[in-house]
Parts: structure tokens; C-alpha cells; sequence
């Protein structure tokens, strides 16, 4: 069920974005960037459980559509950093409001406490497979 629940968020959120230029799969990296904006590559696949190599792929393409810069680390010179443009930077509100119409429509015919239970579950869940310490 939760590979349904993936694949149809995926989907959604896909054909929303689509008008934008931005891929279901670059979605991810803009909503890591929203929190944690400057973060170094490596860190932000480490935050996505991705290789080098997508994570890379991924920033390019961001890139190329204007989206994220790149910039030598001044710390570590191997290391890259990545920063939201201005044209990502005024996209943020209407893309956490697609995700939240999405979580809207995921949860619609649940109860305030079924709610609650249910986020609860997929926290535990999440723990439970090792991605949350």
C-alpha cells in the first residue's frame, strides 16, 4: 500500500509541477533546500538516502532550469554547496501549498484523531526503518 500511496503522490505531485518545469523527482531536493538552504551536495544526498551521482544529475538539472546554484564550498574546496535561486525562493509557497492539498486529499475522510493516530504511525514507521535516529 505505501508503494500505491508513492507512486500516486508522485503522479500528482508530477503533473502539478509540470507547467513549472520541475520533475516529481527534483521536488524532493527543492523541499530539503527549503529547510536547509546552502546545504553542501553530499549532505543533501545523505538527506534523501541518494548517491552522488543522481544527487548530481538532479542539481544540474535544477540548475540548468534556473532553479539552484552551485558554489565551491569556502571551508572545503572539494565540497559544493547548493542555494536556492530567487525563482526557487518565490516558487516555496505554492509548492508546500500543493503538498498540503495533496496531504489534504490523502487524509480527507479522516477524523481530526485518525489523523493524529495515522501521522504517528508513518513517524513510527519511518523510525522503524532506520531513517530516523
Amino acid at each position: 500500500m505505501a508503494s500505491c500511496i508513492y507512486r500516486y503522490s508522485l503522479i500528482h505531485i508530477g503533473n502539478e509541477l509540470k507547467p513549472y518545469n520541475i520533475g516529481s523527482g527534483q521536488f524532493n531536493f527543492l523541499m530539503v533546500l527549503y529547510h536547509k538552504d546552502g546545504i553542501n551536495q553530499e549532505s543533501l544526498a545523505q538527506s534523501l538516502r541518494l548517491d552522488k551521482a543522481t544527487t548530481a544529475r538532479a542539481i544540474t538539472k535544477l540548475m540548468k532550469k534556473g532553479y539552484v546554484t552551485r558554489q565551491k564550498d569556502d571551508l572545503d574546496q572539494r565540497a559544493c554547496k547548493i542555494f536556492l535561486t530567487e525563482k526557487a525562493k518565490k516558487m516555496e509557497p505554492m509548492i508546500k501549498k500543493i503538498l498540503s492539498e495533496w496531504t489534504e486529499t490523502l487524509l480527507s475522510d479522516f477524523t481530526e484523531d485518525e489523523r493524529k493516530l495515522f501521522i504517528d504511525f508513518l513517524k513510527r514507521t519511518v523510525q522503524n526503518a532506520g531513517f530516523v535516529k
